[in-house]
């Protein structure tokens, strides 16, 4: 088994394409990406540690969960100043929506 956690970066479905990571510890990732049509989100995914993917999931691989658009700019306003969190990717994102 390996010991490391699942980062943001390599969580990559068909369906989500990763542009802005604004929110990565060990136990939680925050991204913002192009949903499969087109559209700009952000998504969420526990990550997982050594053989485990994380949630959620699909048959094993790991994906994300979008967030409802409403939420955006709150979270991306209340990310600002949480540890953890890329203020220089949050500051690119919000310029986004």
């Amino acid at each position: 088994m390996e010991d490391s956690t699942m980062k943001a970066k390599d969580v990559n479905p068909s369906n989500f394409k990763v542009e802005n990571v604004v929110f990565e510890n060990d136990d939680f990732s925050i991204a913002i990406g192009i949903w499969e049509n087109g559209e700009r989100r952000m998504a969420m995914r526990w990550n997982g540690y050594g053989d485990d993917p994380g949630y959620p999931k699909l048959f094993k691989n790991p994906v994300w969960f979008m967030v409802d658009d409403s939420l955006i700019l709150p979270f991306l306003n209340a990310l600002r100043n949480v540890k953890d969190s890329d203020k220089k990717e949050i500051e690119a994102a919000i310029l986004k929506f």
